[in-house]
């Protein structure tokens, strides 16, 4: 369509195009021209109830079918084209390139290509199934105490792609292209090179419920209730990690073998096509040297939560109740990272390895260094260093699992609430929450997210620590007052026009109060070369953090101290825990408000102005400072992360 030759599909946007060298423009077009990804869900519910005597019986059956459709999403099928003033640069009678000479976009003019790439791109479709059966009793035992007795069973079917376009590597699977070692890629399906099966996932059954509540009435004022009960949540498809379907599409690419001296190709003439290999790939050597991507046969194993409850309440008044709860959670088989705890598994290094030293680690394989260390190539033909060859998997860079139920959680809180219902023009609510969130690093359900790992083997216990999300202290106030002027109220009870100005007013409000969350403190990671680990921390030395924050000027004062923690040495791990309770950033407060007007028209018709006032009290919550005790910027922060006060008017008619 706009004439690029030699691509099989050119029915994408614009290519990318790019300039390098001695060059003063940007690029043009972007390297995402099509694609598509969507989830589509059938979904079916239904339950029957059931009463008999004391006894108020309910069950129930869903059942989800998801099909997830990635046409070729994000793929650059029109490709992305680099152009350099080397091409129209000047050459010595030496054959060599000028330096400052030459213009990479009179290179464009003159379609001399400098390298290029397309994506030949895999349109997949995958399957999945969730089905959840249940039933729950509810007993009136005697008029003061309830019980309610339940059980669920929740099951995810194994993964398929409708066309088998789905791969994934296998750690012991023999690799050709590695001398036969352990580890290699594997395909669904039936046929040559394929492992007989349509999924590589094999979940267990065993998500089954159990759930158990009560309620006993003390007096006719006091009231007590707890429960225990387990529930599981389905595992995302999408992880923010790769797509497996490595083997099924391609990037060709035609790269400069003469550093210059003549164009990769020329744009007006046919793309090489020496350079196109149609997938599929159905080869256990295909991702050797690369990032391979990995399904997990484990990996579908529902997350489970353990919840408990106990509360006590007290009706004060015929219009206000206490509530004062105490609250568990326990989160096991969560998603995560598999280099936040498979450690070898996902190839990192063995902290052992250290003991050898960075030059050792660093020497070229067939090096004299590597040689009386002792160290031999892991197989024949292989390239690289003593730290990559003694990877667990060493044809391999990083191994991407997507997603590994290693994950977990624990949670306990103490909750406290008042609530005054809708009386004399007044409701409130106030809340107060004091709390602790303890995990491993799974701050979320997705297997991308919170990768800060520092010792790939001692990671349950070095990883432990508080949740980037503890907030222990929460202070929540929100009501709604009616004023009491106008018809029918306590002052000003006037009628006829003045009552349309007088009468109506109100006032709500939320306003919340809440502890800072903690910090993870970290440093230049000068282990990532031997040990491929995600991050390194310094040594705890001192407070860390100022001790006066009430002046705080963002623009010259620093948050972090430097000499709160100190450089652990090249090849050792810091102390510094993965976050700090006593580094935390600062609390958040923040109060809307909301002055409002109510006007009846005529009958059944009400008209309703409102000022809004958001973080009425012009609020500065920072965004948190630099926590990368190498950098220079350490301990400063960057900006305001919420938003200043602002003043909003409306207006809202109810018919």
């Amino acid at each position: 369509m706009l004439g690029i030759k030699g691509i099989p599909d050119d029915t994408g946007g614009p290519p990318a195009v790019n300039f390098a060298g001695v060059s003063p423009y940007s690029h043009l077009g972007i390297a995402w021209q099509r694609g598509m990804q969507t989830a589509n869900r059938w979904q079916f519910l239904d339950d029957v109830t059931w009463i008999a005597g004391r006894h108020s019986i309910k069950a129930g059956i869903e059942y989800r079918h998801h099909q997830l459709n990635y046409a070729g999403y994000g793929a650059g099928t029109m490709g992305s084209y680099d152009f350099n003033s080397l091409e129209t640069g000047g050459i010595t009678a030496q054959g060599d390139i000028l330096s400052g000479t030459g213009d990479p976009f009179a290179s464009m003019i003159l379609g001399q290509v400098h390298d290029a790439n397309f994506a030949i791109p895999t349109n997949v479709t995958f399957y999945e199934n969730y089905i959840s059966p249940w039933v729950g009793d509810e007993i009136k035992v005697t008029p003061k105490l309830t019980l309610t007795l339940g059980l669920r069973f929740d099951y995810q079917t194994p993964r398929t792609e409708g066309h088998d376009r789905y791969s994934s590597f296998d750690p012991t699977a023999p690799n050709p292209g590695a001398g036969g070692i352990p580890g290699a890629m594997v395909f669904a399906g039936t046929g040559a090179g394929r492992t007989g099966t349509r999924t590589f996932e094999d979940p267990k059954k065993d998500a089954w419920g159990p759930r158990f509540g009560f309620a006993y009435r003390l007096s006719d004022k006091d009231v007590v209730r707890g429960g225990y009960g387990i529930y599981y949540s389905g595992v995302a498809f999408d992880q923010f990690a790769s797509l497996p379907t490595i083997g099924f599409a391609t990037n060709p690419a035609v790269p400069n073998l003469t550093n210059g001296l003549s164009p990769a190709y020329l744009w007006d003439t046919t793309f090489p096509q020496s350079a196109i290999q149609h997938p599929p790939f159905i080869d256990p050597t295909v991702a050797n040297g690369t990032q391979p991507v990995a399904i997990a046969k484990d990996g579908l194993t529902l997350p489970r939560y353990q919840n408990w409850s106990l509360t006590y309440q007290r009706q004060l008044t015929a219009n206000t109740a206490l509530d004062i709860s105490y609250v568990g959670n326990r989160g096991t088989r969560l998603p995560a990272d598999a280099r936040r705890g498979l450690g070898p598994l996902a190839n990192l290094g063995d902290p052992k390895i250290l003991a050898l030293g960075a030059n050792v680690l660093q020497a070229d394989i067939n090096s004299p260094l590597a040689q009386a260390a002792g160290i031999v190539s892991p197989y024949p033909g292989f390239t690289g260093n003593v730290a990559q060859a003694l990877r667990p998997f060493p044809q391999y860079q990083r191994i991407e699992y997507r997603t590994v139920p290693i994950g977990y959680s624990i949670y306990h809180a103490l909750q406290a609430k008042l609530d005054k219902r809708f009386s004399n023009g007044l409701q409130v609510r106030v809340a107060y929450t004091w709390s602790k969130l303890i995990n491993d690093g799974a701050e979320s359900g997705l297997t991308e997210s919170g990768e800060i790992d520092q010792n790939p083997v001692d990671y349950q216990k070095g990883e432990r620590g508080l949740s980037s999300d503890d907030v222990p202290h929460t202070f929540v106030l929100a009501y709604t007052y009616e004023l009491p002027f106008g018809p029918g109220k306590k002052f000003a009870n006037v009628s006829g026009p003045w009552s349309k100005v007088i009468g109506g007013w109100g006032v709500s409000a939320i306003q919340r109060y809440q502890s800072g969350r903690p910090m993870n403190i970290f440093m230049d990671n000068n282990l990532n070369g031997f040990l491929f680990n995600n991050q390194k921390r310094p040594n705890k030395a001192g407070p860390g953090v100022i001790a006066d924050r009430s002046g705080f000027d963002p623009n010259k004062d620093g948050y972090l101290l430097k000499n709160g923690w100190a450089d652990p040495g090249l090849l050792n791990f810091g102390n510094a825990s993965r976050t700090d309770p006593s580094v935390r950033w600062f609390p958040e407060y923040s109060e809307d408000f909301n002055l409002y007007k109510d006007t009846k028209i005529i009958e059944n018709v009400n008209l309703r102005f409102m000022t809004l006032f958001g973080n009425a009290f012009n609020r500065h919550f920072y965004c948190p400072a630099d926590t990368n005790w190498s950098a220079g910027s350490f301990g400063h922060v960057s900006g305001q992360c919420n938003v200043p006060r602002r003043i909003q008017f409306a207006l809202d008619l109810k018919f």
